[in-house]
C-alpha cells in the first residue's frame, strides 16, 4: 500500500522527469555579422559523446558547433561531428520535407554527390526521431563522406528549429570508427 507521502514524492518525481524531457535544447543569441549588424545565432545545448570534446575556436570561426575526439584538434582530425541549428520559419513544413529540400539543394550544388536514406535514430528525450542520410561527395575532398541527421527541437520560448548533425570525414573507415559516438550523441539529443 502506498502512503500519501510516497504518492506525493512519486508524483513530484514524475513531473520533474517529464519537465526535464521537454526542456528546451536550443539557445538563441545575437552575434556580429556582415556589415557590422547583429544577427540571430542558434546553438544546441549539447554534451559531446564520451571521448569527444567541443572545439570552441573552430566552432566560432565556422559558425557551427564542432566536436572532435579528445587529444585531436580541428586542423588534423578525421572524422569530426558538427551541429548546425536552423530556425524553422515554415511551421507547416515537416522534417521529411525539410530534408527533401535540403538534400535537393546539396545535389544541385554538388552534382556528383549521392545521397542514401539510412534508418532513423530514436531519441531518449521523447522528441521526434532524427532522419539520417549518407552522403558520398566525390567532388569535395574535405567532405568526401558524411552521415547527416536532421531533427526537430525548440527553445524555451517554444520556437521551432531544425538540427543538422553531421559526421564528416575523408574515408568511410573514419566514419565507421566514430559511428558509435555519433549514434549515442543523436540518441541523447
Amino acid at each position: 500500500m502506498i502512503t500519501s507521502r510516497q504518492f506525493v514524492v512519486m508524483f513530484t518525481a514524475a513531473h520533474l522527469v517529464a519537465a526535464t524531457a521537454a526542456r528546451a535544447e536550443v539557445l538563441k543569441s545575437m552575434k556580429l555579422c556582415a556589415a557590422q549588424q547583429l544577427c540571430p545565432s542558434y546553438e544546441l545545448i549539447l554534451t559531446p559523446p564520451d571521448g569527444w570534446v567541443l572545439e570552441p575556436k573552430a566552432s566560432a570561426e565556422n559558425n557551427v558547433q564542432i566536436m572532435v575526439p579528445k587529444g585531436t584538434n580541428y586542423a588534423t582530425v578525421e572524422p569530426m561531428i558538427y551541429v548546425q541549428v536552423f530556425y524553422k520559419r515554415d511551421k507547416q513544413q515537416t522534417l521529411a520535407d525539410f530534408a527533401l529540400a535540403s538534400n535537393a539543394r546539396w545535389i544541385e550544388a554538388n552534382p556528383k554527390a549521392k545521397i542514401t536514406s539510412l534508418p532513423a535514430i530514436e531519441r531518449v528525450n521523447g522528441k521526434p526521431a532524427f532522419l539520417r542520410f549518407a552522403f558520398d561527395n566525390p567532388g569535395k575532398a574535405q567532405q568526401a563522406y558524411e552521415v547527416g541527421a536532421l531533427g526537430a527541437d525548440s527553445d524555451k520560448d517554444g520556437n521551432d528549429f531544425v538540427l543538422d548533425v553531421v559526421m564528416t570525414g575523408n574515408s568511410k573507415a573514419a566514419l565507421e570508427r566514430a559511428d558509435a559516438a555519433y549514434t549515442a550523441f543523436l540518441k541523447a539529443h
